[in-house]
């Protein structure tokens, strides 16, 4: 799968914390000592907070920087793309329930499958948002061709390794023109990862998933159900990471690399196939390995 990308086996320097006290200047000056990258490229790529993928690295060099940034209590890790790609497809999931408190899961392809509460380890939620241009409906009655709602604030920027799902990101739909002739509309997709401890990436997508397991529960909307639905799994599996942030990160160029059996099939979304699996394997290296003194 990789012969033809030497890249896929080259480490991603990926910054998970900063060493307390640590400016942006002295992180920038830290990383190009021992890492190679320059200063005014650190600089920028640091303008974000943490966590962040800084770039690709010899393993050499890259060994040498993950030692230098643990030394003054700074974290990070640096998985390749063979790693992120060694978790598999995405097993698309048909119906969910919960039997005896083991998720009883049908996929679209590949039967069915029985998963213990205690193997349910990461959820990765997010709502993907894609530009389609649509026919002038609104033109009669808007003269100016746009129906507008005001943008959504973010509800909290941060990074937790465990804790029970707040709300997700809110994302709004809106109508704009193009050069005063089409218009677009930004549609959304609700999508669930649901990371078990076996390595296996099952998946909730609203658009194929009529979210029977909530019974009662189940509301009007794909994004109110799929909060429902992760609340649900955290009650299930109370020892699981929940990860609402993908909205908040920044897709590295590498992102176009990934390859992953059945993508097409599944209509996998590059980016966030890529960041559920990269952060997967994040929370499974803090987990294992005690942030370094």
């Amino acid at each position: 799968m990789t012969a033809d990308r030497p890249a896929a086996h080259q480490p991603i320097l990926s910054i998970i914390t900063w060493p307390e006290g640590y400016d942006r200047e002295q992180v920038a000056t830290l990383l190009a000592e021992h890492s190679r990258l320059d200063v005014p490229t650190l600089r920028m790529r640091l303008g974000a907070p943490p966590p962040m993928i800084l770039g690709l690295l010899p393993p050499s060099d890259a060994k040498r920087t993950l030692a230098a940034w643990r030394k003054p209590g700074g974290e990070a890790f640096a998985p390749t793309l063979a790693d992120i790609e060694a978790l598999g497809p995405t097993l698309k999931i048909r119906d969910l329930r919960i039997e005896e408190g083991s998720l009883a899961i049908d996929l679209w392809r590949g039967g069915s499958r029985i998963v213990a509460r205690e193997s349910v380890q990461i959820l990765i939620r997010a709502q993907l948002r894609e530009k389609k241009n649509v026919e002038p409906m609104f033109r009669a009655n808007h003269p100016q061709g746009m129906l507008h709602r005001p943008p959504i604030s973010p509800g909290g920027i941060g990074w937790a390794v465990g804790g029970a799902m707040g709300l997700a990101v809110s994302i709004h739909a809106q109508w704009e023109t193009s050069s005063g002739e089409k218009l677009s509309e930004t549609v959304t997709s609700d999508k669930l990862d649901i990371h078990t401890t076996d390595g296996r990436v099952f998946q909730i997508d609203g658009d194929k998933f009529g979210f029977r397991a909530l019974g009662e529960l189940r509301g009007h909307s794909d994004r109110e159900n799929m909060d429902r639905m992760c609340e649900l799994l955290a009650h299930v599996a109370p020892n699981e990471i929940v990860d609402p942030y993908y909205s908040l990160w920044r897709p590295p160029p590498l992102v176009s690399q990934l390859r992953l059996p059945d993508m097409k099939y599944n209509r996998d979304v590059p980016a966030f196939a890529f960041y559920s699996r990269w952060a997967a394997l994040m929370y499974r290296h803090l987990l294992s390995e005690p942030t370094s003194a």
